[in-house]
């Protein structure tokens, strides 16, 4: 499934879209197949669901023919199947709100669905969006905020938080439950700036929970459904008793209210009993997982704390459904079950670092974890999908670009299977290695350095660091045109090719330091120290240096400005930043901002990231601080959409030559663009801060 951009000449966010629905291989196939279109849809985008796309939750059925997925038609999602020979599209629910996930049967029936609750009319949200004022009300918002925010006014106007659960019977939808059952006994104290702020609030509660962690699962042989979260008001499950609430990033009022139980639904009635009584941990990256059901429907697979063990770390149980026994898989550190083996009787696991495993599974029990190896080029930060023998991933390195491949389970034999882009093995490249310098902050300071096309030992080149918030990891060399995920004006090769070092570190560990004043001060001397380092090696010109960050990472972009030795010559902070996230998400204040003697290019990605970035700039240009917005109503954290990932990138690389090479791109289009920034820079001779 990919988009293409089908009308350029229109406005970026009234773009046209054509979203492709393909078939490409069989993997069992020895051959790749001609690609083979099942659908085509145009889709414009949707400014209240940045990832909102026509098609979505893409499932083979049993048949190995019928696609199922979740299919935007208008304002409203809803389940589709497709036969990928006849084409022929059968729509499964006609419900009056979005639907977000649901069950469909080998048959392709329709079994359960999830949807949003119907919306009621929200005047404020429209007065909100239409006048783009923000209104303060004390009564509603009984906040005491050190300076004035406009998040929980925002988070209150979402409306997509509550979730109801389906059956689907002969009489039509049967509701069996409504996530405003799971509202805690015990409400947060908003009254504390640090919870309020700190994503505490109800409103991020319903989001995280009800519309990105539920699942549903189905048993293969009753059609039992096993659900995620079923926390009721009545029944809490008192994290306080447990020990992994007691850690230090567990500790905190958000991740305390996700304690939630697995539901056990009864395919006939409806009815929902706790699996077992004890929650789901779900802000662990790599050991937790959707709920698997064994292949004879008697037990299911979970990742849970105990009941009767509460000082034991969360695991990887079993559990009898007749019994309600949960019986350890006895799972090391960061692994997961993915599926079952082909002959069911063993299970396929992944770890953390790309390698795959398995357990088998006996008459008595579990037998002993062997780990099996890594997919050469396999790139962990991808999900896997298996039939039982074969492994399809993601495999990539830094210079050659992602393709779909197997990975044989018994024999180890890596194939490729696709060859989406064949232009890019043939562009040119700056080379990138991995390279490594002394810091006092961090053992093991390493990030990816990449020269410029045509490098020439001796000449002292512009730099440009690229932060992302952690993204790449510690581990792996993904392919890097622009960066790890494809973060938006991370423009990496784009960058070489116009002639600049571009350092893409991985970032230093902070979860000892995290939401303390040490985090920034790490970040601090881990930069500095690189930055120096380049310099010492006679790789850069240190009067020519650009920095920019993605999400979190934007902050770290900020903080430096603010209290780094380093001159930066550029800035931009990409969906992120904006305002002191150690110290209540307040506004920077003009203290603060005075320090700042960088242009710096804010970019924000729909409305709530306007609201931030849009602050900190309006206090930059009262104090003469030079900087520019822009901004993407509907686009995704990390962009997606062909435009905006042009624009993004586009209009970084015209940033980065302004300021640090002093270069305008001749394109008539940009005219504008380059009479503001020329502005922008009379202002900085004149307040005589020129970076440098």
């Amino acid at each position: 499934m990919f988009a293409l951009p089908r009308d350029s000449t229109k406005p970026m966010e009234e773009a046209i879209y054509e979203f492709h629905l393909k078939l490409f291989f069989d993997i069992d196939s020895s051959t790749n197949h001609i690609p083979n279109e099942i659908l085509s849809k145009d889709f414009t985008g949707d400014p209240d669901d940045q990832i909102a796309s026509p098609f979505g939750k893409v499932v083979f059925l049993a048949d190995n023919r019928t696609l199922a997925y979740l299919g935007r038609d208008g304002d409203e999602t809803q389940v589709y199947t497709v036969d990928t020979v006849s084409k022929k599209v059968n729509q499964l629910t006609h419900h009056p709100s979005l639907v977000r996930s649901f069950v469909v049967d080998p048959d392709g029936s329709l079994r359960a669905f999830a949807a949003v609750a119907v919306p009621e009319k929200n005047q404020r949200k429209s007065r909100l969006e239409g006048d783009g004022v923000f209104l303060w009300d004390s009564k509603l918002f009984p906040l005491q905020f050190g300076s004035f925010s406009p998040m929980p006014l925002l988070w209150q106007t979402e409306g997509h938080q509550i979730r109801q659960y389906f059956l689907n019977t002969a009489d039509g939808p049967k509701l069996f439950f409504d996530s405003r059952q799971s509202k805690p006994a015990e409400a947060v104290d908003l009254s504390d700036r640090k919870v309020a702020t700190s994503g505490g609030t109800e409103s991020w509660e319903d989001e995280a929970m009800l519309r990105g962690s539920s699942t549903l699962a189905e048993n293969p042989k009753d059609k039992s459904l096993v659900m995620f979260p079923y926390a009721l008001t009545n029944h809490p499950m008192h994290p306080e008793r447990y020990a992994y609430y007691n850690q230090p990033l567990n500790k905190n009022a958000f991740i305390r209210r996700l304690a939630a139980p697995y539901g056990l639904v009864n395919p006939n009635t409806g009815k929902v009993e706790v699996l077992i009584d004890a929650p789901h941990p779900v802000s662990e990256r790599y050991e937790g997982g959707d709920a698997l059901w064994g292949p004879d429907g008697k037990s299911v697979l979970i990742y849970t704390l105990l009941p009767d063990a509460p000082a034991d770390p969360p695991k990887w149980v079993e559990v009898d459904i007749a019994t309600r026994k949960a019986t350890p898989l006895g799972l090391p550190k960061d692994w997961h079950p993915i599926a079952w083996a082909a002959d069911g009787k063993s299970l396929i696991l992944s770890g953390k670092d790309g390698k795959f495993g398995n357990v088998p599974r006996t008459s008595s029990g579990w037998g002993k974890f062997v780990e099996t190896g890594a997919a050469k080029g396999f790139n962990k930060d991808w999900p896997v999908a298996t039939n039982g023998q074969k492994l399809v991933g993601v495999r990539d390195a830094s210079l050659s670009p992602p393709e779909l491949a197997t990975y044989e389970l018994n024999s180890g034999k890596v194939e490729d299977l696709s060859n989406f882009n064949p232009q890019l093995h043939q562009r040119k490249y700056g080379s990138v290695e991995l390279w490594h310098w002394p810091s006092t902050s961090q053992k093991d300071a390493a990030g990816f350095l990449i020269k410029p096309v045509g490098y020439k030992s001796g000449t002292r080149y512009p730099l440009v660091v690229l932060l992302d918030d952690n993204t790449m990891g510690r581990v792996g060399e993904p392919y890097l045109l622009d960066a790890s995920w494809q973060l938006s004006g991370h423009a990496i090769q784009m960058l070489a090719a116009q002639g600049y070092v571009v350092l893409y570190p991985r970032e230093p560990i902070l979860r000892d330091v995290v939401e303390t004043d040490a985090e920034g001060k790490r970040v601090r001397e881990y930069l500095e120290s690189a930055v120096a380092e380049l310099d010492k090696e006679g790789l850069i010109d240190p009067k020519r240096v650009g920095l920019s960050g993605w999400s979190r990472a934007g902050y770290y972009t900020d903080y430096m400005l603010i209290h780094s030795s380093i001159n930066f010559a550029a800035a931009s902070a990409i969906d992120g930043g904006g305002v002191e996230y150690n110290d209540g998400m307040r506004a920077f204040s003009d203290d603060e901002l005075k320090h700042i003697h960088t242009p710096k290019l804010l970019e924000a990605h729909g409305l709530t990231s306007l609201v931030w970035l849009a602050g900190m700039a309006d206090r930059m240009t009262s104090l003469g601080k030079p900087n520019d917005i822009l901004y993407f109503a509907t686009a995704s954290h990390s962009t997606t959409r062909p435009l905006h990932r042009l624009r993004s990138l586009g209009t970084h690389l015209d940033w980065w030559n302004f300021w640090l090479k002093g270069q305008e791109d001749p394109d008539p289009a940009k005219a504008d663009q380059y009479t503001h920034w020329r502005k922008l820079r009379e202002t900085q001779k004149s307040a005589g801060k020129l970076p440098g």
